[in-house]
């Protein structure tokens, strides 16, 4: 009996050796993190609700995004906060504009394998398609925040792409005229989002619009996925996506 008591009591011991240095890890890691989701989510606030108010958007906090609507489009900018708690967090953010017009078009040959809402946006785009200046630095998904320092940096940038990207690409893509022109004067642009659905709008606004070679701007559109898709920068699926596209609004 003395032996299992023994036992039961060195079982004990490790049990509570390890609850310790579980406890004393998580105490550490904790220790890096200086704020709380609440102070991350506040601060983006401050440094991007002036410039979207200004720009005629309304904040909805229940799910963190600004929307506004245009005569003929809608806007919407959305925030996306990761908890890695203990960690960091992470902050990204989705950028949509909605044309119903396109909408009506993909609807009639996405039904079978629409998976989002999103896919039927006329535009998307996310962080990764606003690197930064500095050419050395990669492209990210999104941006880890761990203290202030690290907060501080990210809403400045957010501040300046707000200010001098995000805002002016809305209003650049806010109709199907302007939306033609913008993909007229930058060929590779919807390639280089390397989103199948933004590919199907250039095409889209080059058929409504009537101002660009429909035919032409197909065969580049293809020329320029396959190429991307030889060398892993997009997905085959977009290839297929702007076969159903084409033969969809050819008639």
């Amino acid at each position: 009996m003395n032996d299992h008591i023994k036992f039961a009591a060195e079982l004990a011991l490790r049990v509570t050796d390890g609850q310790t240095a579980f406890m004393e890890s998580i105490s550490k890691q904790t220790s890096a993190l200086e704020l709380w989701l609440k102070d991350v989510q506040s601060y983006i606030y401050k440094m991007t609700r002036p410039l979207m108010e200004h720009a005629r958007f309304s904040f909805h906090r229940e799910d963190y995004s600004y929307r506004r609507k245009n005569r003929k489009s809608t806007d919407e900018l959305s925030f996306i906060f990761l908890n890695c708690y203990p960690v960091n967090y992470r902050v990204s953010f989705i950028q949509e504009i909605r044309h119903p017009e396109i909408r009506q078009v993909k609807e009639s040959f996405m039904k079978e394998i629409l998976q989002k809402e999103s896919h039927l946006s006329s535009i998307i785009l996310n962080l990764k398609d606003f690197p930064p200046a500095d050419p050395q630095q990669e492209r990210v998904r999104d941006y880890p925040i761990t203290n202030y320092r690290d907060l501080f940096m990210v809403g400045d940038w957010l501040g300046q792409t707000l200010q001098y990207e995000l805002i002016l690409l809305f209003d650049q893509l806010s109709s199907i005229p302007h939306m033609d022109d913008f993909f007229g004067s930058r060929p590779e642009w919807s390639l280089n989002t390397g989103s199948g659905g933004n590919i199907c709008t250039d095409l889209i606004a080059a058929r409504l619009n009537r101002k660009r070679d429909f035919e032409e701007r197909y065969v580049q559109l293809l020329e320029g996925v396959q190429q991307r898709i030889q060398q892993q920068l997009i997905s085959p699926e977009s290839r297929e996506l702007l076969s159903l596209c084409y033969d969809a609004i050819k008639r």
